[in-house]
C-alpha cells in the first residue's frame, strides 16, 4: 500500500510506475483518479472486490494516512477482520499500533538481523523471505509466541514448507503454486 498525492491509499508495490505501468513517475506524484486510469486500484476498491473471507497481508510501504484507516475499517470493521498489516519498517507498524492496537501486525524481514527487530516493532508475527526458513528459526520464532509467514515460493525448491503447520501463511507464485499443491497432498 502506498498513497496517492491526494492521500488515498492505493494498491501498488513499486514506488515508481515505470516497471509495471510504463509511466515515468512516482506513485505519490499522481492523484488517485489518475492512478486509477492507468490501472492502480484504491485500497477501498481492492477490498470491495474481495470476499471478506479472503485473508489479506496488507504490506505498508510508507506511513498510513487517515484514509487508509477509514478504508480498512469501512471494508473489514474496526478489528480489520481477516487482514494482517505488515511492513519492513518498524515505525510504520508502531503508527498502526497507536491508531489500531487490535490489528494484527507482522514485521517483514529479509535478513536475520531484520527479523530480530520484531519486538521493537510490537508485532504478533514475522513474515520472512523463504531463505530464512529453517527448523531452528521457525521453532525459535514460534516459541517466542510469533505467527510466522514466508514469501515467496516460485518453484519446487522451497515448496516443502507448504505443508508445515507452523506457518501461518505462505506466499506462492508461478510454478511454486503447483509445487505447493503437490507438497500438501
Amino acid at each position: 500500500m502506498r498513497c496517492s498525492s491526494d492521500g488515498v491509499a492505493v494498491i501498488v508495490h513499486d514506488e515508481r510506475l515505470d516497471r509495471l505501468f510504463g509511466v515515468p513517475r512516482r506513485v505519490g506524484e499522481l492523484a488517485a483518479a489518475d492512478l486509477e486510469e492507468i490501472g492502480v486500484p484504491s485500497l477501498a476498491a481492492a477490498l470491495a472486490a474481495m470476499p471478506v473471507t479472503t485473508l489479506i497481508d496488507l504490506e505498508l510501504k510508507e506511513q498510513p494516512t487517515d484514509e487508509f484507516f477509514a478504508a480498512l475499517i469501512a471494508a473489514r470493521g474496526p478489528d480489520a477482520e481477516g487482514v494482517v498489516v505488515s511492513s519492513f519498517t518498524p515505525a510504520v507498524l508502531r503508527t498502526v499500533e497507536a491508531r489500531a492496537p487490535q490489528w494484527p501486525r507482522w514485521l517483514n524481514a529479509e535478513t536475520a538481523t531484520e527479523a530480530e527487530r520484531v519486538a521493537e516493532a510490537g508485532c504478533v508475527g514475522l513474515s520472512v523471505t523463504i531463505d530464512l526458513l529453517s527448523d531452528a528459526n521457525l521453532n525459535r520464532w514460534r516459541e517466542a509466541g510469533l505467527e510466522v509467514a514466508a514469501w515467496t515460493v516460485r518453484n519446487a525448491q522451497g515448496s516443502t514448507w507448504a505443508a508445515d503447520a507452523r506457518l501461518a501463511a505462505l506466499c506462492v507464485e508461478g510454478e511454486g503454486i503447483t509445487a505447493a499443491r503437490a507438497a500438501t497432498r
